[in-house]
């Protein structure tokens, strides 16, 4: 079955997402670099966009932790407790 969702299922999983993000950890971008923000932003995304085309509970949680996971290491990530230069200078 090729049937979409509707836009709201779309803003519920990315907040759900989000609120786990939020709840659970940091998402700020000065506390918790790059990972934080942008790490949050594409796992509610990827929630959404799964949700929105269908997927199983299971399949939305596992899209945001593969999108979430894939932020990890990135350049500007805190190194203790401080937001590094590429950051800082973007």
């Amino acid at each position: 079955e090729n049937r979409r969702h509707a836009p709201s299922t779309f803003l519920l999983a990315a907040a759900a997402a989000g609120i786990l993000a939020k709840e659970r950890a940091c998402i700020s971008g000065a506390a918790g670099g790059c990972q934080a923000e942008v790490g949050t932003a594409t796992a509610m995304a990827a929630a959404g966009l799964c949700a929105v085309l269908g997927g199983k509970p299971e399949q939305v949680e596992e899209s945001a932790e593969i999108a979430l996971e894939h932020s990890l290491g990135m350049t500007c990530d805190p190194v203790l407790g401080l937001v590094q230069v590429p950051c800082i200078e973007r």
